[in-house]
């Protein structure tokens, strides 16, 4: 099918990469359907768009948090498995979004709020973690590298 989209043009996309949101996101609940995009197509990056399937202008950049944070914890009880259709020990993907600001080494992650996604049935969730141990806006790069590029040269 195609995609029409204010970033990337017109795209094909097949009906397989199509992700159902039942619930939408939080802000956007009458999103339902998006798909994940390459960042870039000509270079390997960790993060990726997920392109709304019904507004072309809206896309968020997302990432798996374990890239960033290797000891994330996403614990998700039987109800929230049921949500995306999950059996017990079944792998799903999981998605924080990105907020890239004008300086990008400043870029930063919502933990609290990661999309789960259950590639093989096409059905995603977000949730809200209630846990104090993650931030809405987690640094993705470490500060060393944030206040070196901040400084004058």
């Amino acid at each position: 099918m195609k995609l029409e989209t204010t970033r990337f043009g017109d795209i094909d996309i097949l009906e397989k990469q199509i992700i159902g949101f039942p619930d939408g996101l939080y802000g956007f609940e009458k999103e339902d359907s998006f798909t994940l995009l390459p960042f870039d197509p000509n270079i390997d990056s960790p993060m990726e768009w997920m392109q709304s399937m019904s507004s072309p202008h809206l896309a968020f950049v997302v990432t798996d948090p374990h890239l960033y944070v290797p000891k994330y914890k996403l614990k998700l009880l039987g109800e929230d498995k049921k949500k995306v259709e999950l059996e017990e020990d079944e792998p799903f993907l999981v998605r924080c979004i990105v907020t890239i600001p004008e300086n990008y080494t400043d870029m930063t992650a919502n933990l609290v709020a990661p999309v789960v996604i259950n590639a093989q049935k096409g059905i995603a969730k977000q949730f809200v973690l209630t846990g104090m141990e993650y931030d809405t806006r987690h640094y993705l790069l470490p500060e060393e590298m944030r206040t070196s590029a901040a400084a004058p040269h």
